[in-house]
Parts: structure tokens; sequence; C-alpha cells
């Protein structure tokens, strides 16, 4: 097993325009760049191939089919207008490749997505992505999963770095070249505040 790898389904319903039906559990809040980047394709075809991106920096790929959906006793299944209606439907891992998963992995996605959806058409208005667990599948090449910045530590960063730049400025004022004891500048023009010793007497007087 290569990757982590999530069924994905993206499909248009009998009002609702094309929308995400099932969506990857690590980006359950950024699931809209699957309808953004999956696009229909000839029904039966070789499976697409997608690289991804989501706002937060993680990376996907995403391998997919373009499905008819039917009703129970076969006939296409259609929207307001009459139009046949379409799913896409794959799997979706972490990293970059441009190699699909063998078939039959691909053929397992196909339960949950026809699940996914058929919630989807019971409340269209409301419905939002369910989120896909991971399954095992044999998918090779690929880079390794990446993950998006940790935004609190790139914060603590900057504050330590403050601190330092604070405590280097403290101690070059307080050290700095050129101040004798008590303060006493000794280069160029004397800068040491008055003494309230008494001047040395002369021995004549």
């Amino acid at each position: 097993m290569t990757g982590r790898v999530w069924p994905v389904a993206v499909a248009a319903g009998r009002r609702r325009d094309y929308s995400t039906v099932l969506a990857p559990e690590i980006i359950s809040t950024e699931y809209g760049v699957l309808v953004e980047s999956l696009s229909p394709g000839p029904t039966g075809g070789p499976a697409r191939v997608r690289a991804l991106t989501t706002a937060s920096g993680a990376r996907l790929t995403v391998a997919y089919r373009t499905h008819p959906l039917t009703t129970a006793d076969g006939r296409p299944l259609r929207d307001e207008q009459g139009r046949p209606l379409l799913m896409m439907y794959g799997l979706a891992r972490t990293g970059t490749t441009t190699s699909p998963p063998p078939e039959a992995d691909l053929d397992r996605a196909l339960g949950p997505a026809l699940a996914a959806y058929r919630e989807f058409l019971a409340g269209e208005e409301a419905f939002r992505a369910l989120p896909s667990r991971a399954v095992p599948v044999d998918w090779p090449g690929g880079a390794a999963a990446t993950r998006p910045p940790d935004r609190r530590l790139f914060r603590a960063g900057l504050a330590a770095l403050a601190v330092v730049a604070v405590v280097a400025l403290l101690g070059w004022f307080l050290l700095r070249p050129g101040d004798g004891p008590g303060g006493c500048r000794t280069e160029g023009i004397p800068t040491c505040a008055p003494t309230t010793l008494d001047p040395p007497r002369s021995p004549m007087g």
C-alpha cells in the first residue's frame, strides 16, 4: 500500500448543480476543491488523473471515472430539465502521481459513492459533503504526503526572534564600548557627572 487513499464523488442532483458528495476526511472543510477540479468525461472511458492543491497547501491526486446514474429499474436518472445525471467517482490520495490506481481499486470506490449520492438526493438543498475514510489499496508512484504549514509554529518563531532582538539591543546599549565606570564616556569630550568628593588639599594650605 502506498500513501493514504479515500473514495470521492462529485455529482449533480435533480435541482442542484454539480456538488461534492463524498470527500476525504482530511479536507472536510475544503471539499470544494473537488467540484472545482473534476469535470465529466466519456462514460466508460479510462480513469482521469488530476493533481489538486487545497487553500491550506495540502496536495492530493484524484483518479476518477464518469458514471451515468440510473433508477432502480435501470432507466437514466434525469434532472428537472430532463438532462441525464452523471457522477464522477474515484479515489484520492496524498501526494502527487500521474499513474492511476488499478481498475479493481477504482471499482471498490463505486459503492461508497452511490451510497453518498442517495443521501444527496434525499435532501439536496441542505446537503453537505460526507467524509470518507481511508481504504487500503496498491497505488504505485507519487510523492510523500505533504502537510500544510503550521501557522502556530510560525507565529511562535516570530515571537522568539523578537525576544532575541530585544535582548541583543539591550546588551549592546549596556555594554557598548567607550563607557567607563559609572557610565562615564572616556572617548572624546568627557561626559562624567561632577564628583561630590572634596578636591585634594595643597600642602601649603
